[in-house]
């Protein structure tokens, strides 16, 4: 109660720390639009909608039996069984279903399909997160067969990456000449060269419990090639340069601002911020690269809500599909994806943007002008309280 409480209060900080860093189908029983912060905050992110199969995408009765003339034809509607990791590249929304498969969104041209890849020598066991380059390709850590499956724009399967008998690949990331595989059981970083596909060196096993992974969960990098990993060992971000060099770390376990009790999925904008996933209560936080929290989404709502969340994603709306989805009046400038292991919708799309006709960052100064001032109030009532309290009794004593 007392970390609900708290965290009610972020759309201010929001606004405070944002003025410091600045210097889809699916929408099953469509409601208003979901703000947070919420109303009179200014708003970051809406809810847009989600979808748990493969007729929430389509937007048609898959349910509905065909006859033909062998019998009786049912189509066949593909659920989201448990999704874990997700991806977003190129307008497709990819999905690690621990239930065996990756499946594949494309909300703006309703298509849900599976990997096509996924059989035979490419058959997935466990996917837990992939990743995908700029070209499309897919790179997905399958902890069942404990490897690294790769699979072309097309979603066939191109060749497994392997990593040993006792590995457990919890997440992969990829550039243009890397792929990292974070291992969990061996708590490091993993670095393979894309041409060989050899493991060229070993990241986050520093001198110092200080510098080292701590029962590493999820890792994200960013266009800089800072590597981004939670843990759940300490509750920290740590982040590394793509050498392997330490670079900082941030939170903790616990139920405060910029604290974590379960951090899962997180992923990294064009801007710097953070998202990272706390499952124990049901939200997305929202940082800037220093670890100071901006705000918080989801948490235990009906509506825009989360269950269990697990994996966040964030990519570009290059389609315009999203804005659709929008209040009129605000402008999206990227979605953020959520993973849910439990309720509906089991997928969450929230759209990151702004109102139009606000300056944003002239309101941001109003309101840190108006809070320091009100600071200023009080520390001047709490001078003349005690001077006044003092004359009254010397008064007296006379």
């Amino acid at each position: 109660m007392v970390r609900s409480m708290s965290r009610a209060r972020l759309g201010l900080f929001a606004a405070v720390f944002s003025l410091l860093l600045s210097g889809c189908a699916g929408t099953r029983g469509a409601r208003g639009p979901v703000f947070f912060p919420p109303a009179p905050d200014l708003p970051r992110i809406q809810y847009l909608g989600g979808f748990s199969n493969s007729a929430d995408v389509e937007g048609k009765d898959t349910s509905l039996s065909l006859l033909s003339i062998g019998g009786v034809d049912q189509k066949k509607v593909i659920p989201i069984v448990k999704p874990y990791g997700v991806a977003v590249g190129k307008g497709k929304i990819y999905i690690a279903d621990l239930g065996g498969r990756v499946l594949i969104a494309d909300p703006a041209n309703k298509t849900f399909t599976r990997l096509k890849g996924d059989n035979g020598i490419g058959k997935l066991k466990k996917p837990i997160q992939l990743a995908v380059d700029e070209l499309g390709s897919l790179f997905v850590a399958d902890n069942g067969r404990k490897e690294v499956l790769v699979y072309d724009p097309q979603g066939e399967f191109v060749r497994a990456v392997g990593l040993g008998g006792d590995a457990a690949p919890a997440s992969v990331a990829v550039d243009a000449e890397r792929l990292y595989v974070l291992d969990t059981r061996k708590g490091a970083i993993r670095v393979f060269d894309r041409q060989t596909f050899e493991q060229v060196k070993e990241i986050g096993t520093g001198d110092s419990a200080e510098q080292s992974l701590s029962l590493p969960i999820t890792m994200a990098i960013d266009s800089k090639g800072v590597i981004r990993v939670t843990n759940a060992g300490n509750g920290k971000v740590m982040s590394f340069d793509k050498d392997g060099h330490f670079i900082t770390a941030f939170g903790d376990i616990g139920d405060g601002f910029g604290q974590f009790s379960r951090p899962k999925g997180i992923a990294v904008d064009d801007n710097g911020y953070l998202f990272v996933v706390d499952a124990a209560f049901q939200n997305v936080q929202v940082l800037n690269e220093k670890g100071q929290i901006l705000m918080y989404f989801g948490g235990v709502i009906p509506y825009g809500g989360m269950n269990l969340p697990a994996g966040v994603a964030v990519g570009k709306d290059t389609s315009g599909y999203y804005q659709g989805l929008a209040e009129k009046n605000f402008e999206v400038e990227q979605i953020v994806v959520v993973a849910n292991q439990f309720g509906d919708p089991k997928i969450g799309i929230y759209g990151f943007g702004k109102q139009k006709g606000i300056d944003y960052d002239k309101e941001y100064q109003r309101i840190l002008k108006e809070r320091q001032q009100r600071i200023q109030e009080l520390k001047e009532k709490q001078k003349v309280a005690p001077a006044s309290g003092k004359e009254t009794g010397t008064t007296e004593a006379k």
